[in-house]
């Protein structure tokens, strides 16, 4: 079995198990990136870091899920689908951020998400596509204000 198809197995295992087991599903995206990073094809690495992106937000580890997501949109910059899972990863962590202590935390995660849509919005084709991330970005920045 080659490593691209060992990558895609683990990948379609881990997508079964996700929703019943998610600390097994991340350990099977572990070892299909340890696998991705030994290929050296950034954008297979790249697929793999979102997946894990997802997967450590349904663990509810915000540090890590964050990490994932950008090291997706350090190994493939010129994917769209890199940028709005940064984006929808930094939103997520904000929604879960709660507590006067760390407003500026939720906020600087909603800048985040905000660029991030709109670099997302430079790679769209779409018209419809680009103006629903701009939207997107627009209510990020928004939520990124500080309260009165």
């Amino acid at each position: 079995m080659s490593q691209v198809d060992e990558i895609k197995r683990l990948l379609q295992e881990a997508a079964t198990t996700m929703k019943s087991d998610p600390k097994g599903a991340v350990a099977k995206l572990e070892a299909a990136y340890g696998i991705a990073r030994q290929t050296g094809v950034d954008d297979d690495a790249a697929v793999v870091a979102e997946e894990l992106a997802r997967g450590w937000a349904r663990r509810k580890s915000a540090a890590k899920s964050l990490y994932y997501a950008r090291k997706a949109t350090k190994l493939a910059p010129a994917q769209k689908a890199t940028w709005t899972t940064l984006a929808k990863t930094c939103e997520l962590v904000a929604n879960r951020t709660r507590g006067e202590k760390v407003a500026r935390r939720a906020q600087a995660l909603y800048k985040a998400a905000a660029q991030s849509f709109k670099k997302a919005s430079t790679m769209a084709k779409d018209p419809e596509d680009k103006h629903w991330l701009l939207e997107l970005a627009r209510d990020a920045a928004s939520q990124a204000k500080p309260k009165a």
